[in-house]
């Protein structure tokens, strides 16, 4: 894996959790919300339909839809080429 496909894989990781934290941000100025368990909680959640959202977007619709997730590129990792036994 090339440091290129690293940076990729890390941005498109990055940016649907920084999604979620603001959305839990905003549900938490409107509702009364003390305990940090269920912010947490919130933010995973959103996080991981909102990565499984636009990642199914993007195989099936269009690679636009990468853009949700910071690169309308997903990484591509070489495969390894097949290893010889002498």
């Amino acid at each position: 894996m090339t440091f290129y496909d690293w940076t990729v894989s890390l941005w498109r990781t990055v940016v649907p959790i920084l999604v979620g934290w603001v959305a839990a941000l905003l549900v938490h100025i409107n509702v009364d919300i003390n305990e940090e368990a269920f912010t947490s909680g919130l933010t995973a959640a959103f996080s991981a339909v909102y990565y499984g959202l636009f990642r199914l977007l993007e195989t099936r619709v269009s690679p636009a839809f990468g853009w949700f997730l910071g690169l309308a590129r997903p990484p591509a990792y070489p495969s390894k080429p097949p290893t010889t036994s002498a």
